[in-house]
């Protein structure tokens, strides 16, 4: 009788331990999904699209009209995935198969990929722009960020962003970030390290948050990229839900595919 009695008691405490963990997970989740979601705009938007350059030509196709995507790009592109696709906060290993599938089947946003129109067509038919945009490259290329480029909602541009370089690099000692916005306005970064930007607006017309990541170079673009997806609780706590735009400075040279910390160069803060 004893022996039925401790099994039984065994049964209500691990019944009661794991009724408990799942509460705590749960509320942990819901607490988590609503930073991230808020912070990337999808509390008043459900919907979240990639947005790839575009580096199809008509000049050099005879196709009437093309995609193609660099490959630090679709790195990129992979690592804002692998973001939605799992519970972004740290949880202990024990929870995490369980706080995964909570996170992805309650997530009630809608996430994919998608590739800017040519840089011969109107950005402004791009059929996402209605959704929160996460824009992966610089004008030259990515139509996209040239519409809001081109519309004076942005606060940082590259030098290679600039009508001159067109869709050449410009050589290494005109390379620079320009400031549009501020007590700054007019200033331009200049550094040895490979520059690129990182910015968060609100687009007002369209009710949407988007962010750009462009840099120099297709590794330092992804670098960007993969910055944000590492970082996004630090500037969430920076920045709150406020729009932001910094420059930042990525080690030179042999960047390529391994990713290091970048330095910060200059921050521009903006009222919502």
């Amino acid at each position: 009788m004893q022996i039925l009695k401790d099994i039984l008691t065994n049964v209500v405490a691990n019944l009661i331990f794991w009724l408990g963990l799942g509460l705590i997970v749960g509320l942990t989740v819901r607490f988590g999904q609503r930073k991230f979601q808020k912070f990337f705009g999808l509390g008043i938007n459900q919907y979240l699209t990639v947005c790839l350059s575009n580096l199809w030509s008509s000049e050099i196709s005879r196709r009437p009209r093309g995609y193609a995507v660099a490959l630090h790009e679709l790195r990129a592109s992979e690592a804002i995935t692998r973001l939605f696709g799992s519970a972004s906060f740290r949880l202990p290993d024990m929870v995490r198969g369980l706080v995964d599938t909570v996170w992805t089947g309650s997530r009630g946003y809608e996430f994919q990929t998608a590739v800017s129109p040519a840089t011969t067509e109107d950005p402004r038919k791009f059929e996402h722009l209605a959704s929160n945009l996460i824009v992966i490259g610089a004008a030259a290329r990515n139509s996209v960020r040239r519409l809001y480029l081109d519309s004076n909602t942005i606060s940082m541009k590259l030098s290679n962003e600039l009508p001159e370089a067109r869709f050449h690099q410009l050589p290494k000692d005109q390379l620079a970030v320009h400031i549009l916005v501020g007590e700054n306005a007019g200033a331009q970064i200049t550094s040895t390290y490979e520059l690129a930007i990182l910015e968060k607006i609100l687009d007002h017309q369209r009710n949407t948050m988007v962010f750009f990541c462009a840099g120099m170079r297709g590794d330092t673009t992804w670098a960007t990229t993969e910055y944000l997806v590492r970082s996004w609780r630090g500037l969430l706590q920076e920045f709150g839900n406020d729009p932001f735009a910094l420059c930042l400075g990525f080690r030179p040279q042999d960047y390529r595919y391994d990713y290091s910390e970048p330095i910060r160069m200059h921050t521009c803060r903006r009222g919502a």
